[in-house]
């Protein structure tokens, strides 16, 4: 499979099982939102910030580590290293995973009251401790996978998990009087997604290993007509990966460190401004449960994207070709800022619309309106981010987002107690921005790419405007004509919407080149 096939596939296989998810995780946020409440959902968001400290240490730059490896060892034919390297980063991931659940699991208590300053929360964190072995071991096999390639499995562990999440939290919640509706039915059902997709997950590698490989790599070694018949040694595969994941680690974790900073203030800060911590914690669970998922859903072929971009960019940097790799970032680049001006235009219009229907909450829809503006800058800079980290400058991309949050965290402090959630807005939108520039500085210090303003900016602009006007005329007619149920309409205008854009776009891109 060429390299453009390879990054098209990868990223069509992770979006599609990601809208699937997603569309699933937003049935799971309606039902916990009915289920438990906006303060109980507030709670259960609460413990992520310590959650995804410990989640980071196992996983992100295990998972990585892996993919850049593994990549390197196909391409090479080394199939024994890519075997060693999977049980290595297992073992050490597993152990190092028991550490922090004995941790978490010990400290709930003081960590709840003294840094999340919500005693309730202790019991929630406590039970999704439990699923960090389970996490640390898939994300190593998803890295083998993605290093190879091969996205379908991890796609399919995703819907798995998000499956038995839903099935799980429902299953709880009959048995209610069993377990007390509150966060705790939450986070039982993340460990239940994260134990089924990991046993998924895990048969999928041991299938792979001992049957489906032998065929990939002989494919491999015909196409290339070489393979690799020696083997790198245990101590220097060992340096190899450490060299990679450790810096890696080390910068995401001081990103989640500062990132669970930021989403701990938010509700401390909006005390301040309420002047009541229940109604903090639900403005909080409102923002993040419900009103941030609905710009998270288009990102959903942005982070697909990015997990494809850092291994191609980063296997064709150290080949020298520099022509493909332009060519990759100046169409990256366009389709996510493209994603992200539709995505704004569609929020502007139905965003109040959709809190109201899905959630029944005008406040949610108030947040969805307020921060549609988001999504072309939270886009281009997950993009630019993986691009750089796909030639190495992790340190780089370190320090830009480092900056970018701690404007972020200037602006909560200085902005929540005066403006509410608006000031959380604007540290948003200068964080994104700063980072943006930043890391737009160093990449065209390594390659110049094409970028055309009125393909990438103006155009989607004006068929966003044009579509998203026709579809709320629409709306509007059905709304008036009646015999349909609100649901519907919003479902037939949406579509209407992205057929406008979509079709117009396409004709464009088609005869521009």
């Amino acid at each position: 499979m060429s390299y453009k096939k390879t990054i098209f596939t990868g990223t069509l296989i992770l979006t599609f099982s990601g809208f699937l998810s997603r569309i699933l995780g937003f049935y799971n946020r309606i039902f916990l939102s009915n289920l438990i409440g906006a303060k109980e959902l507030g709670i259960y968001q609460l413990i992520f910030p310590v959650y995804m400290l410990c989640f980071t240490l196992v996983c992100h730059g295990f998972e990585t580590g892996i993919s850049n490896l593994a990549s390197r060892f196909y391409a090479m034919g080394e199939r024994k290293n890519i075997h060693r390297l999977i049980r290595l980063t297992c073992t050490l991931s597993f152990l190092l995973s028991l550490f922090l659940l004995a941790f978490l699991w010990e400290g709930a208590g003081y960590l709840s009251t003294h840094l999340l300053h919500e005693t309730s929360a202790a019991p929630a964190l406590r039970i999704a401790a439990l699923s960090l072995p389970f996490v640390a071991v898939k994300s190593c096999l998803h890295g083998y996978y993605i290093g190879l390639n091969r996205s379908s499995v991890p796609a399919a562990s995703q819907l798995v998990e998000q499956c038995a999440r839903v099935g799980s939290i429902y299953l709880l919640s009959i048995s209610v009087y069993l377990f007390t509706a509150d966060a705790r039915i939450a986070a039982w059902g993340m460990v239940v997604g994260e134990i089924a997709s990991t046993i998924y997950t895990a048969f999928a590698y041991l299938y792979t290993s001992l049957v489906s490989e032998k065929n990939l790599f002989r494919k491999h070694s015909v196409r290339h007509d070489f393979v690799s018949r020696s083997t790198q040694p245990f101590s220097t595969m060992v340096r190899e990966f450490f060299s990679f994941s450790i810096p890696l680690t080390i910068n995401h974790f001081s990103l989640t460190i500062i990132n669970s900073l930021e989403n701990m203030l938010i509700p401390f800060m909006l005390v301040s401004y309420l002047g009541s911590q229940t109604r903090a914690l639900e403005c909080y669970g409102t923002l993040t449960g419900m009103a941030l998922p609905f710009l998270f859903f288009p990102a959903t072929i942005v982070n697909s994207l990015s997990v494809m971009l850092l291994p191609a960019i980063s296997f064709s940097y150290k080949q020298k070709k520099m022509m493909q790799i332009r060519s990759t970032i100046a169409k990256s680049l366009h389709y996510c800022i493209i994603i992200g001006i539709f995505s704004t235009f569609g929020f502007l219009i139905y965003g109040n619309i959709l809190g109201n229907l899905v959630f029944g909450s005008e406040e949610a829809g108030h947040y969805v309106y307020l921060f549609a503006i988001l999504c072309p800058f939270m886009y281009a800079a997950q993009t630019l981010s993986s691009i750089l980290n796909g030639f190495g400058s992790t340190r780089q991309t370190l320090y830009h987002n480092l900056l970018g949050m701690a404007m972020r965290i200037f602006f909560i402090l200085t902005m929540i107690p005066s403006c509410g959630i608006r000031g959380y807005l604007y540290g948003l939108l200068a964080g994104y921005i700063v980072q943006i520039l930043l890391d737009l500085f160093c990449i065209l210090k390594i390659t110049t790419f094409p970028f055309s303003v009125e393909k990438t900016l103006l155009l989607p602009a004006a068929l966003s405007l044009a579509g998203g006007w026709l579809s709320e005329h629409l709306y509007q007619y059905l709304l008036l004509s009646g015999g349909l149920h609100p649901f519907w309409m919003l479902i037939i205008c949406g579509l209407f919407y992205c057929a406008f854009f979509m079709s117009i776009q396409c004709l464009v891109e088609r005869f521009s080149v």
